[in-house]
């Protein structure tokens, strides 16, 4: 190979072209920050690159400082031509001339490459993939994946936005339509300038010059890209590994210090791909990892990092049909939209992947994670939070894969895949099909934790009581009434010689020291003797009656006392002693930990039957 790559500076053509500068402008103003755009552009077009026969795809994000050795040869082989008359070229030098430079590399593996033609305007082959020219040369390409993570190609721009100089080095080991080959090219996002007599738009390419087109370089393939690569301490590749890496240059990095930067690239990672690392997610499965020259920096896994444990468990339930999961439609057209799924837990203590103030994580957790069928997070719409702060809820929904639906919500997205807006689509079913979904689930995300009832400022009596009521009704809503021991069902109708009833929620009051639960049993004690009956209190977990008996705030759940149906206290305590052939309707009291919900078991002795 040349002692240096040759430079190819874009020319206008006659008929105009896109300025560099506003190429690094498509993205929009995005919601998110820059280094989760640019890991969710990474992401997706890893998953989408997948090869067919791949059950798992691994991408690695490494930040490292070049060695001596490294930096001569950036600066000597790679980049010893300059873009002239433009200030791209004083970015680049001073980069280039610096001290210490600092690289970030996202390299992913069992993907396709960059391969298909390496000009643009050679028509692709049937069967093969304009990689490398929708990634390098192109811009604002549409996907070519039937319910792929991209839908515009703009997202690429954030790459160069992520470089302190605008400058990228791509190294691919591609599948080609010839086999597998090495490419290896450098890429920079200037302004436009005019040099001599010739305006150029910004763009700019280190390569090797091309032997049929003037002022245009293809990139360096083979043994010359493998060495080059070497030289630079990119990620080897062993024949089959194909695959590739984008190094960044004077990486933008979202934190001061490289460990803090990868601590906010583990939970960008996270809460972006959660689905897709899941060993049951779908295939193929994301596996991450992460480095700050050389040294790994860990990656839990999402089922076991609060509060991403709960939409795990949602998106679980929802891809099962479990209880709990339901449809979102739209009417006219009648239209299956997606199905949504929300779960309720105690709030876990969050791990400490970067500082709290700096975490993405909520304090408490109360949103729905939305994506298309590709699995790959949207965003969260945020609802109201369950009071106390003691529990939180996450929820999943995930649109139809219907061919029209999905189309419908790709189009709704942005460049930036960040979001459903209906406005970006013209009148007609899939603006209705986005509408009515992101409004359906707004409304849900809103009212889960607010059930219909009296809320503060009405006028009731003791109104934050009232709100509790309703959320405990709303937790208890539907649980089949718990009870253990020898029991018999049914309000009294077994013949058996003592049972408890099943026992039933009445209402929420207020006690001397805080909110109780109350709670009707049935009892029937036929037998000759005096028989024992226990209330068990536990927490309500998700509809089901647990065995946790220490409330969110670390104090044990207890049974306060026994009563008649008028409120006269019978027994204190758990335990009730029932005299020889009673029957009838007995109270329990339960004090309640801070807006949790509670529910009992009650059990009869062994021995009374």
């Amino acid at each position: 190979m040349p002692d240096a790559l040759s430079l190819s500076s874009e020319r206008f053509t006659p008929s105009g072209g896109i300025e560099a500068s506003g190429v690094r402008r498509l993205l929009g103003k995005p919601r998110l920050p820059q280094h989760e755009i640019l890991l969710r552009e990474a992401g997706q077009n890893s998953l989408d690159a997948a090869l067919a026969q791949s059950s798992e795809v691994r991408v690695h994000i490494g930040v490292r400082t070049l060695t001596a050795e490294q930096a001569a040869a950036l600066a000597t082989r790679v980049f010893q031509r300059r873009p002239s008359g433009s200030a791209s070229a004083t970015r680049l030098g001073d980069y280039i001339g610096g001290e210490a430079l600092q690289v970030l590399e996202i390299a992913d593996y069992g993907t396709r490459g960059l391969g298909g033609p390496t000009r643009a305007d050679v028509p692709v082959p049937a069967g093969d993939h304009a990689d490398f020219v929708n990634f390098i040369r192109n811009v604002g390409a549409p996907r070519d994946q039937a319910q792929g993570g991209g839908t515009y190609g703009y997202g690429k721009s954030s790459l160069y936005v992520a470089s302190g100089c605008s400058t990228i080095l791509a190294d691919s080991l591609a599948r080609t339509a010839t086999g597998e080959e090495r490419r290896l090219i450098a890429c920079h996002l200037g302004e436009a300038y005019s040099d001599a007599d010739t305006r150029r738009t910004g763009r700019h390419w280190w390569g090797a010059p091309s032997d049929e087109v003037a002022d245009f370089v293809e990139p360096v393939t083979g043994e010359a890209a493998d060495e080059l690569a070497a030289a630079l301490g990119l990620p080897p590749r062993a024949p089959g590994d194909t695959g590739t890496t984008v190094m960044i240059l004077a990486p933008m990095l979202p934190a001061e210090t490289v460990r803090d930067s990868l601590g906010a690239f583990a939970e960008a990672l996270l809460w972006n791909f959660w689905p897709r690392m899941l060993h049951d997610g779908r295939p193929p499965r994301l596996i991450c990892t992460l480095s700050g020259d050389g040294e790994p920096f860990p990656l839990p896994s999402p089922e076991n990092t609060p509060p991403l444990d709960l939409f795990v468990e949602a998106y679980r339930t929802l891809k099962s049909g479990g209880d709990g999961s339901r449809d979102i439609c739209s009417e006219r057209p009648a239209r299956r939209l997606g199905r949504l799924c929300i779960r309720r837990g105690i709030r876990n203590p969050r791990q400490t992947i970067v500082a709290a103030e700096r975490s993405i994580a909520p304090k408490v957790c109360a949103h729905i994670a939305v994506m298309r069928p590709v699995e790959l997070v949207v965003r969260y719409y945020e609802g109201a939070v369950l009071p106390g702060e003691a529990l939180e809820w996450a929820g999943v929904f995930i649109c139809d894969d219907a061919t029209d639906i999905e189309e419908a919500f790709a189009a709704a997205e942005p460049p930036a895949h960040d979001d459903w807006d209906p406005a970006q689509l013209v009148r007609g079913s899939a603006k209705t099909f986005v509408n009515v979904a992101v409004r359906e689930i707004r409304r849900a995300a809103g009212e889960y934790a607010l059930p219909a009832g009296p809320r503060p400022g009405t006028g009731e009596a003791q109104p934050s009581l009232a709100r509790a009521a309703d959320l405990l009704g709303g937790l208890l809503g539907g649980l089949g009434a718990p009870v253990s021991g020898r029991r018999g069902g049914g309000g009294g109708s077994s013949r058996r010689p003592a049972v408890a009833g099943a026992p039933a929620f009445v209402r929420l009051q207020s006690g001397e020291t805080g909110p109780e639960a109350v709670f009707s049993v049935r009892l029937i004690n036929r037998t000759p003797a005096t028989v024992a009956v226990t209330a068990v209190p536990g927490l309500v977990l998700d509809g089901s009656l647990s065995d946790t008996r220490i409330g969110p705030d670390g104090k044990v759940i207890e049974v306060r006392r026994w009563t008649t149906p008028d409120g006269e206290v019978v027994e204190l305590g758990p335990e009730l002693e029932l005299a020889p052939g009673f029957e009838g309707e007995r109270h329990v009291t339960v004090a309640l930990p801070p807006m949790s919900a509670v529910g009992i078991a009650v059990r009869v002795a062994e021995g009374a039957v």
